[in-house]
């Protein structure tokens, strides 16, 4: 999972796409990037570490331009390494080029094979890199340029592209991952979250559409068209379960609102469950607490101090650094849980490490009865379109029952919110069950994996 933004037609867009990608850090914490042109000759600049250390005002007026894209990384299918940092920029026939990639493409190995046996030299691990050589090889305007090159790619991208003063966005034809579009004055903006459009001051107006290609130069939307007809949509539901910000709005609804009705059908499904208090695992898991305090007239409680200057466990590219996280982030506040029994609401077990040791501090400050619940259901398979779970082994919940899970974290009751509560709490009117990706709940994919992938 990464974050993606880019700005256009506006003197500021360096400064525009820096502030977006501090609204969009939540996405990605490993490295950032900005790529710039429309003035002088293209400019990236890139770095491992956090938006707010790597984009200072002294490296920002070295980044002069109109338009701009940036990105932060969370590492999926290559090493987390400055080589793979985006955006990637190219000098090829077509001039210079650069592009920034949120998802994970599923036939990589497939397409770098035949790039490699036409002479391709590859600079770089990541997925990503295979789009910039299969847009040097083609003919034609830069838009047929961009179709004709994602149309032989399978998986999940949400794509920005910039060439000069022009500004491409693409969404893969089952959209995955989320891009949205929005406008500023007479400069236009795509960003992986309305949320970042409207922190820089733009205005949210859509999303593109799975399989749409946008094309946008000087100030306007030159064009837009799809590259390929639109398949079954299969947008992440994990976004709105983890990934994106609440204030991010989804298929109509902000993410704050489907949150709040995950922990209300969580409160129906434990109707029967007797606590003091509710308490959320923060952040993710605080709408969804609130929406099960409601519900079931449980008193709500913030029972975590959380430490605002660590990052989330959940993305970071080693078990010793989520293990180190999880124990930095968050810390009881023992006159809360003490002698309590306690629904603790989080939004899902990957690992089972973080939760663990979730758990044993509670236990360790004194609550009486836990009672866990989570806003998602178990995740039993590995997701291949963007989420860092390649394998199986390390999903709890494919390696244990819920009772099992139950026993080993130490719990007086584990709830998985059901998948039919899930898509109703996320769908706008409760009817669209085929607008989610789902696999990593029930493991059927909706496109195909390649075996060198598994």
């Amino acid at each position: 999972m990464c974050g993606i933004i880019g700005v256009e037609n506006n003197d500021s867009a360096a400064v525009l796409t820096a502030a977006g990608l501090l609204t969009l850090q939540h996405r990605g914490e490993e490295s950032a990037g900005i790529t710039i042109s429309g003035k002088e000759k293209m400019k990236t600049f890139k770095e491992m570490g956090l938006v707010s250390r790597i984009f200072n005002e002294e490296t920002l007026n070295k980044l002069p331009g109109t338009a701009a894209i940036g990105h932060v990384r969370y590492t999926t299918s290559a090493k987390s390494s400055l080589t793979n940092a985006q955006p990637f920029q190219i000098n090829c026939i077509h001039g210079n080029i650069a592009v920034a990639h949120n998802g994970n493409i599923t036939n990589f190995f497939k397409i770098k094979h035949m790039l490699l046996k036409k002479g391709a030299i590859f600079s770089h691990t990541s997925d990503t890199e295979i789009l910039l050589h299969l847009i040097a090889m083609s003919k034609g305007n830069l838009a047929n340029i961009v179709a004709d090159s994602i149309r032989k790619l399978e998986g999940a991208f949400s794509l920005v592209i910039l060439k000069d003063k022009t500004l491409i966005g693409a969404r893969d034809e089952h959209g995955f991952r989320p891009l949205a579009l929005g406008k500023l004055d007479n400069s236009y903006i795509l960003s992986s979250e309305s949320a970042a459009i409207e922190v820089i001051g733009g205005t949210y107006l859509r999303d593109i559409d799975p399989g749409e290609i946008i094309v946008i130069e000087n100030g306007r939307i030159k064009k837009s068209f799809f590259y390929k007809k639109p398949k079954e949509q299969s947008t992440c539901i994990f976004e709105q379960v983890y990934f994106s910000r609440s204030d991010s709005i989804m298929f109509g609804k902000s993410v704050k609102e489907a949150r709040i009705k995950m922990g209300e059908y969580l409160a129906c499904q434990m109707k029967n469950v007797k606590a003091d208090i509710v308490m959320p695992v923060p952040d993710t898991g605080y709408f969804a607490a609130l929406g099960f305090s409601r519900t079931s007239n449980i008193m709500f409680e913030n029972g975590f101090v959380r430490n605002h200057y660590v990052g989330r466990s959940f993305i970071k590219p080693s078990q010793n650094l989520r293990d180190l996280t999880a124990k930095l982030k968050l810390r009881p506040i023992k006159e809360v849980v003490n002698g309590k029994k306690i629904v603790l609401v989080d939004d899902s077990i990957v690992r089972g490490t973080t939760s663990k040791r979730l758990i044993d501090i509670l236990r360790e400050a004194g609550a009486k009865k836990i009672h866990f619940a989570l806003s998602c259901p178990a995740i039993i398979s590995s997701c291949y379109y963007g989420i860092d779970t390649p394998n199986k082994e390390h999903l709890i919940a494919a390696n244990k029952s819920i009772e099992e899970m139950r026993k080993y974290l130490d719990l007086d009751s584990l709830t998985f919110l059901s998948l039919d509560n899930l898509v109703k709490a996320c769908s706008c009117d409760n009817k669209k069950e085929k607008l989610f990706c789902t696999s990593c709940f029930t493991g059927k994919y909706p496109t195909k994996i390649s075996k060198e992938r598994i």
